[in-house]
């Protein structure tokens, strides 16, 4: 399985599927730490950094086209710890999971998150996100 991964962190998938011949295609992550330990360790992974800046079909050509994308988009406006302001604050970045897989039209997907997501906005949220992406046909 090839795989796209964004809001990368320090690729907690990678740590996951490595062991299982999984491999990642390209990694998209912006904070200067993580994406430090995405050189060191994946130096021959691309990482394409800010997630609202990437021509998706540029990389599904430049690349190839993975079979699944994997991310989280930030969670902290989701989370029962942050301030639950939903869409509004920084995890309203869900809609940049949602035109990745519009763009790459992967077989899968696995959007992952927190104690919160289903919740926030009293499930208003979560609800969005199935319906963006049942309308691009998953």
């Amino acid at each position: 399985m090839r795989y796209y991964s964004i809001f990368s962190g320090i690729e907690a998938a990678s740590v996951a599927w490595g062991p299982l011949g999984w491999e990642p295609l390209v990694f998209s992550e912006i904070d200067e730490f993580p994406s430090a330990v995405l050189k060191a360790r994946f130096p021959s992974v691309p990482n394409l950094g800010d997630i609202t800046k990437i021509n998706w079909k540029g990389a599904v050509r430049d690349f190839g086209r993975p079979d699944i994308v994997v991310g989280g988009s930030p969670c902290q406006s989701f989370s029962v710890a942050g301030g639950r302001t939903g869409l509004e604050g920084a995890s309203g970045l869900m809609w940049e999971y949602v035109r990745c897989v519009r763009e790459v039209k992967p077989d899968w997907l696995l959007w992952e998150n927190v104690p919160g997501a289903l919740s926030s906005s009293h499930g208003e949220d979560f609800r969005c996100l199935l319906e963006a992406l049942d309308a691009i046909g998953y």
